[in-house]
């Protein structure tokens, strides 16, 4: 054999070997674009249509498509209630595991599940992150006819804000600065969603909110800071918010150490924001194709122009950060678990029914019959 044929022959044989090495990924990666090619991808959003959680998974549905091999299309659900809890259990014990469900986690479920709160059917240390988009705390506030501008004023002034189901945020949250700070706060709990408590607001049948994201009220309801219609009382968040520089976080407001660990295992929630899962068990290949195309959209400058447009900041976190603040969450010290526990029982208030119409308010579950 010749030096020049010899040359020829380990040439080949490296090339042939080249391309047996790479076949594998190049093999997964035809498997991923044929499996998406013609398929259609469910976008379940735990929220109605409207709040930060709704516009941000729409957003995502609208760009994400095109870096996902085989460019499947996008259908968006909307899918409310008991905080987002019907959504995630429905995800979770009935949706597809197969790359063909994504869904917005409600920021307070993980603790739902620590706290061992009934009807939960999920185990939030199986999901599987797919990204954040944006994140920042939430505040209870006054409407601006109430007299009411300082978190001092509520120990000294009843104020009536609004709440979802008491498992939500929006009910919890002024029950725990309630219980554990002694502020006058009485909660009117069961209102259908976030857009029917601030329509009470806006015809005087409740006074405020218990809670609701910086996030929606800069781009959904920027008039109610701009026209100070709403008055942020306090923050629930790690750290202020820049834009509500002057306003004190719950940590700050607390009396006592294990008050403080307390109300900061709520607070540590804020950083999950808008983020996005699956269910578990969804193949590797698929969780690495929508991830790589999660992080490609945002960076899309059709995508940040429509946040742009809507006053949405993209504040980005990968599926495994997301991830791990979930299980920063399911880690909370015991004592603090147990202190919010207690925080958490509803001694005074009301029901929806009581100030708003039927229509505001979330349908009650009939009771069965004794057979």
């Amino acid at each position: 054999m010749t030096l020049r044929t010899f040359a020829s022959v380990l040439t080949a044989v490296t090339v042939a070997g080249w391309a047996t090495s790479a076949s594998p990924s190049a093999a997964r990666a035809d498997a991923v674009e044929d499996f998406y090619k013609g398929k259609r991808i469910t976008m379940l959003v735990s929220a109605a249509p409207g709040p930060a959680y709704d516009l941000f998974a729409r957003m995502l549905a609208g760009h994400m498509g095109k870096y996902i091999p085989g460019k499947p299309g996008f259908l968006v659900r909307n899918m409310p209630g008991a905080g987002g809890m019907v959504a995630l259990n429905h995800a979770y014990t009935q949706g597809a595991r197969d790359g063909t469900l994504i869904f917005t986690l409600h920021i307070a479920l993980p603790l739902q599940q620590v706290l061992g709160r009934k009807g939960v059917r999920f185990d939030a240390s199986k999901l599987i992150g797919l990204g954040r988009l944006s994140a920042g705390n939430t505040v209870t506030g006054a409407w601006h006819t109430t007299g009411i501008t300082s978190y001092r004023d509520l120990y000294e002034k009843e104020l009536l804000v609004g709440g979802g189901q008491l498992t939500s945020n929006t009910a919890m949250f002024p029950v725990v600065a309630h219980n554990l700070f002694g502020m006058k706060l009485k909660v009117i709990a069961g209102y259908r969603s976030l857009p029917e408590q601030m329509l009470a607001m806006e015809r005087g049948e409740i006074k405020g909110l218990g809670s609701i994201s910086l996030v929606t009220l800069q781009n959904w309801k920027r008039e109610y800071l701009e026209k100070k219609q709403f008055v942020p009382l306090f923050q629930w968040g790690l750290r202020r918010e820049k834009e509500l520089s002057d306003i004190p976080t719950v940590g700050e407001i607390a009396k006592s150490p294990v008050d403080r660990k307390a109300v900061e295992v709520l607070a540590t929630q804020m950083d999950l924001g808008r983020s996005f899962f699956m269910p578990p068990d969804v193949p590797p290949e698929r969780v690495a194709a929508l991830r790589q195309a999660f992080d490609r959209t945002v960076k899309d400058a059709d995508f940040l122009a429509e946040a742009k447009k809507s006053n949405s900041d993209i504040i980005y976190a990968s599926g495994p950060e997301v991830e791990q603040l979930v299980a920063t969450v399911l880690g909370a010290p015991k004592d603090a678990i147990a202190r919010l526990r207690n925080a958490m029982v509803q001694r005074s208030g009301g029901r929806c029914e009581e100030f708003s119409g039927a229509t505001s308010c979330a349908k009650k579950k009939k009771k069965k019959g004794k057979s």
